[in-house]
């Protein structure tokens, strides 16, 4: 994929160093095409994207003369044998016991003996008032990082960043970087993602340094912080075994995820969701790192497959624009055939009401299109079909029987379906005369059956054993 080899030579090279890792645009994480937008930005959208990050550097300095600690918790003093790195998506996530993204790992794990805790990257703002209300009496300690850490820590990360840019220069310079992408790369350097995966790294670090921590195992896409984790983790202390936890599926042109850096950026052992993840994994350079199957806490048994209504499931990411795109394309159909019905299904990140204010396709909806408040369960089983992108949503409804339809933007877009290893059975749409075809389209109980085996391999049982076995 385009600029992946130069960005891996950036991040190799003998001068790179933390802070210059820490610049997710060198890190191609997927093709999703709102994702690779920022590669593909005009020359007053680079100008606005510099004063942006300036701003958003002054707020965080301004937020972190408030901020008293580093990251509020649910207790103080503790000792931890392994810290879970995982995301705070929702208020809802707090009257849970288990988490989103490793399930019930680190309450298994306390029944025999081995204290965890969770540092919970906080997407959705969670206030610290419902924070401390939430988990009450749960053993498994919680740790909310802050989006901001103290005020001389703030001032000092902005400046060591902005004092990297030498370093970076240099590098740009021997690999013989033209100018155009020399530009891009430095203007990021400094932009609030970069910044923030800096203040995880530091803030999982602090963590690690005050309980003890023998063990760190962060979710694992190939982001930036990722990285960063098991490089603070380990200046901390060099013996801590760092794990990477691959949770979410591994599209075809994914490619920050698959690609080794340097020893101490790298995860001791990879963890996957399934055998499908495993295979891929290991088919690429990850030499450094084990790759073993632990298993998702998303696994399900295979449905029966019954017989059910015309209603097709549209399942987009929680990206806007993925959303509308579906969503559009579901409506023209929808409009010009009465008797197939949808059922408009959100991603937990987003919800209807944010969306509204993107798009007025919602005010005059027909009979025909329903937006959906259910369990993902419940509509599934009130479907027959699946309409999807990229969204890991389809491997559910595939393990209930449900037809898998692929809408494919155009013929030249990189591919983000997230099943793109399995063909039986699966329709892959561009237009609504496709669509239309494939909504009519019977599919037997052969080709379900083997949707259903692929649904099995692609989330398989968690097993505690597996993480306790890569502890010893």
């Amino acid at each position: 994929m385009f600029k992946t080899s130069i960005f891996d030579k950036i991040l190799t090279h003998k001068g790179s160093n933390q802070y210059i890792v820490a610049n997710t645009y060198l890190h191609i994480l997927g093709t999703c095409p709102e994702f690779l937008k920022q590669y593909k930005v005009s020359r007053k959208a680079k100008i606005w994207l510099r004063i942006r990050h300036c701003l958003v550097a002054t707020i965080n300095i301004f937020h972190s003369i408030f901020n008293k600690k580093h990251y509020p918790t649910q207790q103080e003093n503790v000792s931890i044998d392994i810290l879970f790195v995982s995301h705070l998506t929702n208020k809802s996530q707090t009257l849970q016991g288990n988490d989103a993204y490793f399930g019930d790992l680190p309450s298994q794990l306390l029944e025999q003996g081995i204290n965890s805790g969770i540092a919970l990257i906080n997407h959705a703002k969670v206030s610290n008032q419902n924070i401390s209300s939430g988990w009450k009496g749960n053993r498994v300690y919680r740790f909310v990082l802050s989006p901001s850490l103290d005020f001389l820590s703030e001032v000092e990360l902005y400046f060591a960043q902005r004092k990297s840019k030498k370093k970076l220069r240099f590098i740009l310079e021997d690999l013989k970087i033209g100018k155009e992408l020399t530009r891009d790369v430095l203007r990021h350097h400094l932009s609030s993602s970069t910044l923030n995966s800096l203040r995880i790294a530091k803030q999982v670090a602090d963590i690690v340094n005050q309980t003890g921590v023998k063990f760190v195992i962060t979710t694992y896409e190939g982001h930036a912080w990722e990285r960063l984790v098991y490089y603070y983790a380990r200046k901390v202390n060099p013996n801590i075994k760092c794990f990477g936890y691959q949770h979410a599926a591994i599209f075809e042109c994914q490619h920050a995820i698959k690609r080794p850096l340097s020893s101490e950026y790298n995860p001791d052992i990879i963890f996957t969701s399934g055998l499908i993840a495993k295979d891929i994994l290991e088919q690429d350079q990850l030499k450094e790192s084990e790759i073993t199957c632990i298993g998702s806490p998303k696994y399900s048994i295979p449905c029966a497959m019954t017989n059910k209504k015309q209603v097709c499931l549209v399942v987009p990411t929680y990206i806007v624009e993925e959303c509308l795109s579906l969503f559009k394309f579901s409506l023209i159909y929808a409009k010009k055939h009465q008797d197939q019905k949808f059922i408009w299904r959100l991603h937990p990140l987003i919800n209807f009401e944010r969306l509204k204010k993107y798009s007025s396709i919602f005010k005059e909806l027909p009979n025909n299109i329903c937006l959906s408040e259910s369990a993902l369960k419940k509509d599934i089983k009130d479907c027959d079909s699946v309409l999807y992108r990229a969204s890991t949503a389809v491997v559910n409804a595939i393990n209930a029987g449900l037809k898998p339809i692929y809408y494919r933007q155009s013929s030249d877009e990189l591919s983000i379906d997230p099943i793109y290893q399995h063909q039986q059975g699966k329709e892959i749409v561009h237009n609504q005369k496709e669509l239309n075809l494939a909504l009519n389209k019977a599919i037997d109980m052969e080709a379900k059956q083997a949707l259903q085996n692929f649904a099995q391999d692609f989330y398989t049982p968690l097993d505690v054993q597996v993480l306790k076995d890569a502890m010893l």
